[in-house]
C-alpha cells in the first residue's frame, strides 16, 4: 500500500511540473510591445505600369509579447482606416519584407479600386505567434495611390457568332481574380440564326478547346467544361458568362445589351448603334464617327432601360438629359459598374 502512495506522489509532482510548464510558455507579458512600422516612404505607392517589376521595400520594429517565440509579420492594405475592407500584401519574419509593385497594385484593384483614379489607403503590420495569442498591429499610415491599368490573365470564346477565330478580338473571358475563375459579357448572335454555337478554348488556338452540352433553367445556361465535348449551342442573346478552367464549369445568364442612340449617332432616333463590351476595360465600348447633335445610352434597343447625364458631369443618369456632343471621332465608353462614361476624342 505504501509503494502506490509514492506512485501516486511521484505521478502527482510529475503532472505539476508539466502545468507549470506548459503555464510557462504560454504566459504573455501584461504590456505587450506591438510592432510598429517604419517603412516604406511617403512616395511608395506612387507608382505607375512602369515601375511593375520595381519593388515596396517595408519595414517595422519588431514586437515583444514577453515570452521567446517565432514571430511572423504581415503587411495589410486596407481602403479604410479600421481595416474592414483589407488586403495582405506580404508576410515575413524578421523586420522588413518586399512585395513586387505589381503584385500591390493588383491587390488594389482587388479591393475595388478604380483605375486611373487617385486614392488614399492605409498600411499596417500585424506580428503573430499562433492562432491561440492575439495578434499585436501597428499604428497604420496613409498613402496616396493612383491604380494603374492591370492585363489580366484571359481565355477565349471562338464561334459562329465571331468567325471561329480562337484569339479574336470579339470572344474573350478575363479572370479578375488571377485565378481559375473566368468572365464577361459577349453578344453570342450568328446573323438571323435562332441560336448560335461555340467552344472555349485556353490560348489563341484550338489546342485543349472544351465543348459541352448547356442545360437551360429559365434565362440561365450551365454545363461542364468537356475536353473531348462537341460546339456548345445556346439561343442568340447577349449573355453574362463565367467559366471555372480549375472546376470545369461554365455558367451563362442572359443581360442588357447596350447601346447608344441619338441624332449625333449614324443611326439618329431612330436605330441604336450597338456597343461591344470589353472585358480588359469592364466597359461597353466603341469606336465612331459622331456628327453634332445629342445622345443617350439605352439597353435592349428600347426606353425601358436608359442613360444620359443630367448635370453634365460624365456619371450616368437613368432617363436622364441627352448628352450634348461636337462632331468628331470618338472612343465612348460606358462603365455600368462605376456609373460613369467616357467620351474620348481621337
Amino acid at each position: 500500500m505504501k509503494n502506490f502512495r509514492y506512485i501516486y506522489i511521484l505521478m502527482a509532482a510529475v503532472l505539476f511540473g508539466a502545468c507549470e510548464e506548459e503555464m510557462d510558455k504560454v504566459m504573455i507579458s501584461s504590456d505587450p510591445v506591438s510592432p510598429v512600422l517604419t517603412g516604406p516612404g511617403a512616395d511608395a505607392f506612387d507608382f505607375v505600369l512602369a515601375d511593375k517589376d520595381e519593388t515596396i521595400e517595408f519595414s517595422w520594429e519588431e514586437s515583444d509579447f514577453g515570452f521567446d517565440a517565432s514571430i511572423s509579420y504581415t503587411v495589410e492594405v486596407a481602403t479604410d482606416d479600421a481595416f474592414t475592407n483589407k488586403v495582405e500584401i506580404v508576410t515575413a519574419e524578421g523586420s522588413s519584407a518586399a512585395a513586387l509593385v505589381d503584385d500591390v497594385n493588383t491587390s488594389l484593384l482587388g479591393l475595388g479600386l478604380s483605375i486611373g483614379e487617385l486614392a488614399t489607403v492605409h498600411v499596417r503590420v500585424l506580428a503573430m505567434v499562433n492562432d491561440n495569442v492575439e495578434a499585436l498591429a501597428s499604428g497604420s499610415s496613409s498613402y496616396e495611390t493612383t491604380p494603374y491599368e492591370t492585363i489580366y490573365p484571359l481565355i477565349y470564346v471562338p464561334g459562329a457568332y465571331q468567325g471561329w477565330n480562337p484569339g479574336g478580338d470579339i470572344g474573350r473571358l478575363y479572370s479578375y481574380g488571377f485565378n481559375s475563375l473566368y468572365e464577361g459579357i459577349i453578344r453570342i448572335v450568328d446573323g438571323a440564326n435562332a441560336s448560335s454555337s461555340f467552344k472555349l478554348t485556353p490560348e489563341a488556338n484550338w489546342d485543349n478547346a472544351w465543348g459541352g452540352v448547356l442545360t437551360a433553367d429559365g434565362s440561365k445556361f450551365t454545363g461542364t467544361l468537356d475536353p473531348s465535348g462537341g460546339d456548345f449551342s445556346i439561343p442568340a442573346g447577349t449573355y453574362q458568362i463565367k467559366a471555372d478552367v480549375n472546376g470545369l464549369t461554365i455558367e451563362l445568364e442572359a443581360t442588357d445589351d447596350w447601346g447608344i442612340i441619338g441624332s449625333s449617332t449614324a443611326g439618329g432616333w431612330d436605330n441604336d448603334t450597338d456597343l461591344v463590351y470589353n472585358g480588359q476595360k469592364e466597359a461597353w465600348e466603341i469606336t465612331t464617327d459622331l456628327v453634332a447633335g445629342e445622345l443617350k445610352f439605352r439597353a435592349n434597343d428600347g426606353w425601358d432601360l436608359n442613360y444620359g447625364d443630367t448635370d453634365a458631369d460624365g456619371t450616368i443618369d437613368a432617363g436622364g438629359d441627352n448628352i450634348v456632343v461636337t462632331a468628331g471621332n470618338y472612343t465612348i465608353r460606358l462603365y455600368l459598374g462605376k456609373e460613369t462614361y467616357e467620351l474620348i476624342a481621337n
